[in-house]
């Protein structure tokens, strides 16, 4: 008869559990002892030994057998691997650093071109600058001998005028008095003594007086 099949499914998953526990605190390094299974499983020591037996044949690689040295396939399938991700991921940087530098080259050039643009935008706002400058100081210049030499010239032209005023005033008069003197020598043609052409000389003068007066204003404003 079997006494396998006389180990209830309880007791038989206990002493699992127990022998899988003091297996992991060896480190997988030694087998669980028998009585110790038997103690902490409180069962008999047939059946801590008839389980157990059965623990150990379904117990995978021993810790000795997976605690060895990584076989040599492996560690060469391993390497291969790895220089072939390292290769991989060197090639992306270079790739991924080759567009930066060249996106940072891009962006130098177009950088640099602006600032020579903007330097020769701005020597030639520059040159305007000092061209409009020395216009407007030239033409200040102007401004200024042009008020000089009219301040210098009110009082002449307040002279001429004063005496243009005068002249005209005399030729206003004398033409009077041509006047009177002609109407007096038609109506008494012989008690007159006064003579009509010197009274008419008199007044020739005055006006070229006023008329040279005035021609001396205007040459004189020609000459400033």
């Amino acid at each position: 008869m079997d006494n396998r099949m006389q180990v209830p499914t309880e007791v038989r998953d206990r002493i699992f559990s127990i022998a899988n526990l003091l297996y992991e605190q060896s480190g997988r390094s030694e087998m669980p002892a028998l009585d110790k299974v038997r103690e902490l499983a409180g069962i008999d020591m047939v059946t801590a030994s008839q389980v157990l037996k059965e623990w150990r044949k379904v117990l995978p690689a021993s810790a000795a057998q997976l605690s060895g040295n990584t076989p040599e396939e492996l560690s060469k399938t391993y390497n291969e691997m790895l220089s072939s991700v390292w290769e991989c991921a060197k090639k992306i940087a270079n790739q991924n650093l080759y567009a930066a530098q060249k996106s940072w080259e891009q962006e130098r050039d177009e950088l640099e071109r602006l600032r020579l643009e903007l330097s020769m935008a701005y020597d030639r706002q520059t040159q305007e600058l000092i061209a409009t400058q020395k216009q407007l100081s030239h033409q200040l210049s102007i401004n200024t001998t042009n008020e000089n030499k009219l301040n210098q010239m009110l009082p002449k032209l307040h002279e001429f005028g004063t005496k243009a005023v005068s002249a005209q005033e005399k030729v206003t008069v004398l033409e009077e008095t041509v006047q009177q003197l002609e109407n007096r020598l038609r109506t008494e043609p012989q008690e007159s003594s006064f003579n009509p052409p010197q009274a008419a000389d008199l007044a020739n003068g005055a006006e070229a007086e006023s008329l040279d007066a005035a021609d001396r204003v205007s040459k004189f404003v020609k000459m400033s």
